[in-house]
């Protein structure tokens, strides 16, 4: 277990777990650059439990105690880090630039076929179905995560459904989400570094009463666990940003699912939205 990164190894056998340790490994995960200052009697206030259930816990996922747990979160923290330091961590792995863009060809490849392995199809149909019984999709994307909004509010758009696109925090995005009701649905969009603003985007929306759905590459992070659906997709890659080539693939399997329950009036739609694209093309 020691050699393991111990962040991965509980993001993949969370439902494996206990109720007890579910809290901790959640709190783990959400904390882990908090938690490797904690002592094990810090650690069990936070989460409500006592200090001798984290002992248990450090030990029944392989460990000698908590000690030695927190030295592998320690570990398992330096492959998490800002765009210069991912950069820097891969820096001696490439001999020249086309070796760079295989390795992150090869990576995006990887990561694709994973995905399309495992994916989770219960799971899309139920996201349809909240769709289609939506009054109103807001869609959420801030930073380099709003590529994937912006995509799915413009095709939905054109689709006939009635889309709100949001792409900035502060203000605007709490008075826009102000007006959400129990027969709305949010989408965010949210990947590293996850953001306070869309976290407190899907509160306000659970409050409301409205449905959240989240594409992100963590389940277990604050925004996942807030949410009623998730689908998880890997945005690793050696270079220093975030790939989006599984998100996006994502994005068109949820399209192309959402065309497939009512084709007859979906094409409808985006003949009649062509044909007014067109007449503003020539008009220009």
């Amino acid at each position: 277990m020691t050699e393991q990164n111990i962040l991965k190894y509980l993001k993949e056998n969370y439902k494996n777990l206990t109720e007890s340790q579910k809290l901790l490994a959640q709190y783990i995960l959400d904390h882990y650059n908090e938690v490797v200052f904690m002592s094990a009697l810090e650690l069990g206030k936070r989460v409500g439990v006592s200090d001798a259930t984290i002992i248990r816990f450090a030990k029944a996922i392989g460990f000698d105690g908590y000690i030695d747990l927190k030295n592998a979160i320690k570990n398992s923290m330096k492959d998490i880090g800002a765009p210069d330091k991912r950069l820097l961590k891969n820096w001696n792995r490439f001999k020249d630039s086309n070796d760079l863009v295989m390795q992150i060809a090869h990576t995006d490849v990887s990561n694709l076929e994973n995905f399309l392995l495992n994916i989770d199809h219960d799971k899309i149909d139920k996201i349809v179905q909240s769709i289609f019984r939506a009054k109103t999709i807001y869609f959420l994307g801030i930073g380099s995560s709003r590529v994937i909004a912006q995509f799915m509010a413009w095709h939905m758009r054109r689709m006939g459904f009635s889309v709100v696109n949001i792409n900035d925090g502060g203000l605007v995005l709490f008075e826009t989400l102000s007006a959400t009701t129990k027969d709305d649905v949010l989408f965010t969009c949210s990947f590293p570094r996850y953001l306070k603003d869309t976290y407190h985007a899907t509160q306000i929306a659970k409050n409301k009463g409205a449905k959240v759905i989240t594409i992100t590459d963590n389940e277990l992070s604050d925004i996942g666990i807030n949410s009623d659906l998730v689908l998880s997709t890997s945005i690793e890659t050696p270079s220093f940003f975030n790939s989006y080539v599984v998100p996006m693939e994502l994005c068109n399997i949820l399209l192309m699912s959402i065309l497939e329950k009512d084709k007859d009036k979906i094409y409808k739609k985006i003949k009649e939205n062509s044909k007014n694209i067109k007449s503003v093309d020539l008009f220009l």
